[in-house]
């Protein structure tokens, strides 16, 4: 029986509960999928058809044991600027709209609506279960009627649904008797059960309120899950921006507007010596061993917020002193002038300053490169040495005076020749087009190693371990807390 997990609120840990969910099924040898319709998300992932999704659904895909594919998110909305995203569908842009214009757009919904549906067909037809994902409230009533992410794909799965009740945020229960009150009847039936999510205590504090929910809705409660502060699953919004460690090499990550991809950093988590700060203000950025400068979905807006409270210039101040590493957005935002003559990173065509950190200058086409990708270093350290990882940009590095610090060999398979990045080992400033570089050991051995050397601590080599590594062994402490506490066969057997 295919199963959807929808909530009452945002970031109330349904990605999490679906992939533990996903991971103790296709240990069990069940051929299950992750799903969801549409997803609102700055962070995302090349899927296996050269497509892009949002990167919770790639991540729900490899704890199944699969590959990421497009019909996984059918929909994925990137925020761009206040009143605009940028719409893909089926893993291609398709537009950049406002969400007034989206919802009112025929040609446009009618691409969507196709979509999940066409996903849906697909997968209901390859898999034994699809285990299903909403998005934010589950029921507004303003956007019922054109709901695509919640009931209604639910509703096209024949799915059975049950709703997440984040405790840790208060008012729970009310949410859940408010849910089932407003549904119309025909998504009420849809619903059956609860699941309470990131309680902190003794469970049996909630006996009476358990009792009393389930008196006036008519579903079960399937189980608490604790809350737990050290889970490391793969980021849907920058409300899972946290540091990261304690230890002496002190690493700050520059939080801008438009950061997307901050996952790019968790493969530290794997180095015991390591502090990541996040650093919104020139007071908070001191004097690191280390700087992150991330990926960015507006590049240009992340600047301009820069320069505006300060770090434009704290970063010239500690340039040469400190390690500054710019990683896909990061990297385009170290050059001198980005060019965006179409207007589809800025929102408005023109040519933008950059930090001017390296000789490279920025030049953003209509085509995006969506791929899992495969580099060999240059030099230095990396010099004949592989690096993985994976490409979502416009922005294409054009070279003024600085070398290239890898060749990019291979994307989503085929062989290609386009360098890439830069070391200024004058500056100690490093770039690279590659998210999850920090996820290959080559590069994080690199990197860490110099500021490593300024902070007077011994190198190391990273142990081998990648991002995909970490993942799993999370989800694995997670999926062992959601077996001993939920009722799973009854989630999945008809009813």
């Amino acid at each position: 029986m295919n199963t959807y997990i929808v909530s009452t609120m945002s970031d109330s840990g349904k990605t999490a509960i679906v992939s533990a969910l996903l991971r103790i099924l296709s240990t069990r040898g069940f051929h299950v999928t992750p799903f969801k319709a549409q997803n609102m998300s700055l962070n995302s992932y090349p899927s296996i058809e050269g497509g892009e999704i949002a990167l919770a659904q790639a991540m729900q895909a490899y704890v199944a044991g699969l590959m990421p594919s497009i019909y996984y998110n059918p929909i994925l909305i990137k925020p761009m600027l206040s009143d605009k995203a940028e719409y893909i569908i089926l893993g291609k842009p398709r537009a950049q709209l406002s969400f007034n214009d989206y919802l009112n757009n025929n040609l446009i919904r009618r691409l969507a609506v196709n979509a999940v549906k066409a996903s849906i067909r697909k997968l209901t037809m390859e898999y034994d279960m699809v285990i299903g994902e909403g998005a934010g409230s589950a029921y507004e009533p303003n956007l019922a009627s054109r709901d695509l992410a919640n009931f209604r794909p639910a509703e096209w799965l024949n799915a059975n649904v049950f709703v997440v009740l984040d405790i840790d945020r208060g008012g729970s229960f009310i949410q859940g008797l408010g849910l089932m009150r407003s549904l119309p009847p025909r998504w009420r039936r849809l619903v059956k059960g609860f699941i309470i999510n990131k309680f902190r205590g003794d469970e049996k504090l909630l006996n009476t309120a358990i009792k009393w929910l389930e008196e006036r809705t008519g579903k079960p409660v399937l189980g608490v899950l604790p809350y737990i502060d050290d889970l490391w699953l793969w980021p849907e919004d920058s409300m899972d921006l946290k540091p990261i460690g304690n230890g002496p090499l002190d690493i700050a990550l520059i939080a801008y507007p438009y950061i997307s991809n901050f996952n790019d950093v968790y493969p530290l988590i794997l180095e015991d010596d390591v502090t990541v700060r996040i650093v919104r203000s020139p007071k908070e950025l001191g004097e690191p061993h280390l700087v992150i400068l991330p990926g960015s979905k507006n590049v240009v807006a992340s600047l301009e917020w820069m320069r505006r409270v300060g770090l434009d210039k704290a970063l010239m101040r500690i340039k040469g002193s400190t390690v500054i590493l710019g990683i896909c957005g990061g990297f385009q935002a170290m050059s001198k002038v980005l060019s965006d003559p179409h207007g589809l990173e800025a929102g408005v065509p023109g040519n933008y300053d950059g930090l001017g950190l390296v000789n490279v200058n920025t030049v953003y086409g209509v085509k995006k490169i969506v791929s899992l990708s495969k580099a060999v270093g240059l030099r230095d350290e990396l010099e004949g040495v592989e690096v993985k990882g994976y490409e979502i940009h416009r922005g294409i590095p054009q070279y003024i005076g600085d070398e290239p610090l890898v060749m990019i060999k291979e994307r989503n398979g085929r062989p290609v020749q386009q360098v890439d990045g830069v070391f200024r080992e004058k500056d100690l400033v490093i770039g690279i087009t590659l998210h999850d570089s920090l996820g290959d050991p080559n590069f994080r051995s690199f990197v860490l190693n110099i500021a490593r050397e300024i902070a007077g601590l011994p190198k190391r080599n990273s142990q081998g371990l990648t991002s995909i590594d970490l993942l799993m062994s999370h989800i694995d402490k997670f999926s062992s807390i959601v077996k001993e506490r939920l009722d799973i066969d009854f989630m999945i057997n008809d009813r």
